[in-house]
C-alpha cells in the first residue's frame, strides 16, 4: 500500500529547491521529472522512490476543512492564500515512506502549514523569503539576513 501525504503550505513551494536541500543534506536522490509533471524521486539503483504532484494552489475558502476536517484545518495558522501539495511513497519500498515524510515536513518547516496524516505542524516560516516582510524589504531595495 502506498503512502500518501498532503503538505499544506503558505507560500508558494519550490519542489525542486526542497529536493535539492534533502539531497544536499545527504540523502541519496536522483530527481527526474518536474513542473509541471511530478517531480520524481528514485534511489541510486534507479528504483522509484516517491513522486510529488506539482503544488495547487487552493482558491476556496473551506475546501482544506471540507477535504482533510476541522481539526487538521485548526493546527493551520489563518492565511489568506495556501498551496496543496500531494506527496506518494512507492508502495512496494521500504525507504518510500521515509522519503515522503521527510520531504513533507521540510516544505512545511520551510513555508509553514501542515502535513497530513499527522507531521510537522504550523510554525512562522523558516526561511526570511517566505516572510511578507522580507518580500517587501528586498522590494524595496533593503536585504534580509538569514537565520
Amino acid at each position: 500500500m502506498s503512502c500518501d501525504l498532503v503538505a499544506v503550505v503558505r507560500r508558494p513551494p519550490d519542489v525542486r529547491a526542497v529536493v535539492d536541500g534533502l539531497i544536499a543534506m545527504g540523502l541519496p536522490l536522483e530527481v527526474r521529472g518536474g513542473e509541471p509533471a511530478a517531480t520524481r524521486l528514485y534511489d541510486l539503483a534507479g528504483q522509484l522512490l516517491v513522486s510529488i504532484e506539482a503544488p495547487v494552489p487552493v482558491a476556496v475558502p473551506g475546501e482544506i476543512r471540507r477535504l482533510l476536517g476541522a481539526e487538521f484545518t485548526e493546527r493551520l495558522a489563518s492565511s489568506d492564500q495556501v498551496w496543496w501539495v500531494d506527496v506518494r511513497a512507492a508502495a512496494d519500498v521500504p525507504e518510500g515512506p521515509q522519503v515522503a515524510r521527510r520531504f513533507a515536513d521540510a516544505l512545511v518547516r520551510w513555508l509553514g502549514g501542515a502535513v497530513h496524516p499527522d507531521g510537522e505542524s504550523d510554525g512562522p516560516p523558516l526561511s526570511w523569503r517566505a516572510t511578507e516582510a522580507a518580500a517587501e524589504a528586498a522590494g524595496a531595495g533593503g536585504s534580509a539576513a538569514t537565520g
